[in-house]
């Protein structure tokens, strides 16, 4: 019986580990789909079509996996430096070493989009 656990354990993949924490985030477009992924995950986990109500019945663990993703992130940027010169600047100043990954921001298009809001 202890072999069949074992291996039902070995076969169990942890999503948040292996689609989330183990990727690398250089991009803040890569960041911004991680963030979704996790919406939308959180967001249907009853088997039902995703609803507000199903992600904020899930809000602490949403949180949390939200957070870990931005300190992998924040991880992954560590070596960048905006100060330097190694990268152009983003939203603030970045010295190697120091957290931050607004570096990421550079040169994308500034653009807002409004929704004009329903009746």
């Amino acid at each position: 019986m202890t072999e069949k656990r074992e291996e039902t354990e070995k076969e169990t993949v942890d999503w948040m580990d292996t689609f989330v924490l183990g990727e690398h985030y250089q991009t803040a477009y890569e960041i911004l789909m991680k963030i979704d992924e996790i919406v939308r995950v959180y967001s249907a986990a009853d088997g039902q079509p995703k609803s507000w109500d199903a992600l904020i019945k899930r809000q602490d663990d949403f949180s949390r996996d939200v957070g870990r993703l931005v300190l992998r992130a924040v991880q992954m940027n560590l070596d960048a430096d905006t100060v330097m010169g190694q990268y152009k600047a983003g939203g603030f100043p970045k010295r190697s070493g120091r957290p931050g990954f607004s570096h990421l921001l550079y040169d994308l298009p500034r653009k807002v989009f409004l929704r004009e809001p329903e009746d």
